[in-house]
């Protein structure tokens, strides 16, 4: 009723006056329209109040051009135009906070072109709790909305959202929950109006590892906007035999908590006890499987797609940083390491492993199938559904038509459309390094804190290829997986002067332009800028110690044998036997453990190449 007469006063206002209101709106229009699956208007808390900022959040599955406006129509009538934080797309966005709603209902418009696009009523309440308790024995959480395109377009946004950041920044947390209790990024921050992100023992507390980290988003998206959510228990996969899953586990789950808090931590237990890295791995046209491949573009490539590599390493699209005129592209992904840190991470050869071209194909991008209601229950959408849906039509298996090399290619054309300066390429190739030196800082010294706190303990080493993914322990402060991606990192920035040998039309060159002279001039900027560039660790003394890019690239062979924390610091980074930096050195790993590392296990890292059980 308080909607109907705010519509009538506000067309009785257009009439007797003006037809339109701030931005040439028209005042018709913005007294009668709605939203659309092409365009929608959510707000968060859902029952809004005035005591507490709300969040309308709008998302377009179309390009809407300049001069997109947010129009709000406020209780008494007043029409303004509100401050909206924009997204670029796909899909696009558009974020306003108020930070003290006045209670009553107001109408948010969005207007591209002076047209009104969509509109919204949203009602703020003087207080609003969070609706009904739990009941023991019942599912984890209803589900009342369905994953189509406008959600998914929110659920893009929203994991844009919170991880945002300047690009250059190196911005990290530890663990998940950290970021999702800080109200600035989680756009649903207390959506349930539960104290559900509050700390203590009330709220959530979500430290997921790489492999849990896109379902544990996944989840607690769905359970605050009502969607449904499916995870499969699957086996593990080998080099010869690809991930096979079970059926689905769904939000029906029930719990025997008394509290909606304790229903969902009941299913994330479920989830984390039940996902691995395996779980995303499943070949590419089998629908058995919580996951479906997509085509390489940017709208297959939204915020909250998904990439996992042949050896269970996962991480999520971020952000897009679009290429413009004297800057690249850059496609920024968001991933969590053992330790539970969570960090982002430019795509790039050296840290997004693709399988080689006689591996099994299943490694790669992906999206969450889409789960929707059925008889007796849910189901996942099968490849053919999806392909042919109106709301996603992105089910391709292109990525794996290439090869591995060809993958690298293509996704550099979407990445950067237009061809780069090769210097300029070459800095940003630079810049992904450094990021991965930078990061290994944090993670040795994460696990110099753990070993030291537990003397005469050493860390138990598994055997073979478990030496990369087990659990304990060693999988938090051991650095094997990362190394290799290091090593591979360097060996790629290595190579770049000849990649621009190989593929000179995917870069700016002068015609006519002397190749050898090209190259030449590219090792010689490459050896400069990583002989000028630095990182500094902490030595077992608690002195510090730089090194260059440069230093550390020389000395990949020692990065070989570096991975295991029960050695001193020194010796993870490579310092030299006999030098003053090796001098502080007063800890090494159990004699077994090196001679295992040495006979057996280094000849996976000089070869680049990860066993797989």
């Amino acid at each position: 009723m308080i909607a109907l007469l705010t519509h009538l006063v506000l067309a009785q206002l257009g009439a007797a006056t003006a037809p339109t209101g701030p931005g040439g709106v028209d005042v018709a229009a913005l007294a009668s329209c709605e939203d659309s699956l092409d365009v929608a208007i959510f707000q968060s808390p859902r029952r809004p109040d005035a005591r507490a900022p709300m969040r309308v959040m709008i998302v377009s599955d179309q390009d809407l051009g300049a001069g997109v406006t947010v129009v709000e129509v406020a209780p008494d009538g007043a029409q303004r135009e509100v401050a909206a934080e924009a997204f670029g797309g796909p899909p696009w966005g558009w974020v306003v906070i108020d930070a003290k709603p006045t209670v009553g209902t107001h109408r948010y418009a969005l207007v591209a072109g002076g047209a009104v696009r969509a509109c919204q009523d949203v009602e703020v309440r003087k207080s609003a709790g969070g609706g009904r308790a739990h009941t023991p024995g019942e599912a984890a959480w209803d589900d009342y909305i369905k994953w189509e395109r406008d959600t998914e377009n929110l659920y893009s946004l929203w994991v844009e959202r919170l991880f945002l950041a300047p690009l250059e920044e190196d911005i990290s947390w530890n663990p998940l929950h950290d970021v999702l209790r800080d109200p600035s990024r989680n756009l649903l921050y207390d959506h349930l109006g539960l104290d559900e992100d509050a700390g203590g023992k009330k709220g959530l507390k979500l430290a997921p590892d790489c492999a849990d980290f896109p379902y544990f988003l996944r989840a607690y998206f769905a359970w605050k906007m009502g969607l449904p959510m499916a995870f499969r228990p699957c086996r593990r996969g080998n080099r010869e035999r690809a991930p096979t899953c079970g059926d689905i586990v769904t939000n029906e789950l029930t719990s025997d908590a008394d509290t909606r808090v304790g229903a969902f931590k009941d299913f994330v237990r479920k989830l984390q006890g039940t996902v691995h890295s395996s779980s995303l791995r499943g070949v590419p046209e089998d629908e058995d499987s919580d996951f479906y491949p997509v085509k390489l573009n940017r709208r297959g490539l939204r915020p909250g797609t998904i990439y996992t590599d042949p050896y269970g390493h996962t991480m999520m699209v971020g952000r897009w940083y679009p290429q413009e005129a004297g800057k690249p592209g850059v496609l920024m992904a968001i991933d969590a390491q053992p330790d539970g840190t969570i960090g982002r991470r430019i795509f790039w050869k050296g840290s997004f492993m693709f399988p080689e071209d006689d591996a099994l194909k299943g490694a790669g991008w992906k999206r969450f199938r889409p789960v929707r209601r059925a008889r007796g229950g849910h189901e996942e959408l099968g490849n053919e559904a999806i392909g042919e849906s109106v709301d996603y039509g992105d089910f391709s298996v292109e990525q794996w038509s290439r090869g591995q090399e060809g993958f690298y290619e293509l996704m550099d054309e979407v990445i950067n459309p237009e061809p780069l300066p090769p210097e300029l390429a070459l800095m940003m190739t630079i810049d992904a390094l450094e990021q991965q030196v930078a990061r290994r800082v944090e993670s040795i010294d994460t696990g110099e804190q753990y070993v030291r706190s537990h003397p005469g303990k050493p860390v138990k080493m598994p055997d073979g290829p478990a030496i990369f993914v087990t659990a304990g322990p060693w999988e938090d402060y051991s650095t094997p997986a990362r190394d290799l991606r290091i090593l591979i990192a360097i060996d790629t920035v290595k190579a770049f002067p000849d990649r621009v040998r190989r593929y000179p039309s995917r870069f700016e060159l002068a015609a006519g332009a002397d190749m050898d002279a090209v190259v030449a001039g590219l090792r010689e900027k490459l050896a400069a800028e990583t002989g000028r560039r630095s990182i500094t660790y902490t030595r077992t003394d608690g002195s510090k110690q730089t090194l260059t890019l440069a230093e550390v690239m020389a000395r990949s062979k020692a990065l070989e044998m570096a991975y295991n924390p029960n050695d001193c610091v020194e010796w993870r980074w490579g310092a030299p036997e006999g030098s003053d930096e090796a001098s502080t050195c007063k800890r090494r790993a159990p004699e077994g453990q090196r001679d295992k590392m040495e006979r057996e296990y280094r000849g996976w890292f000089e070869r680049r190449y990860r066993p797989v059980e």
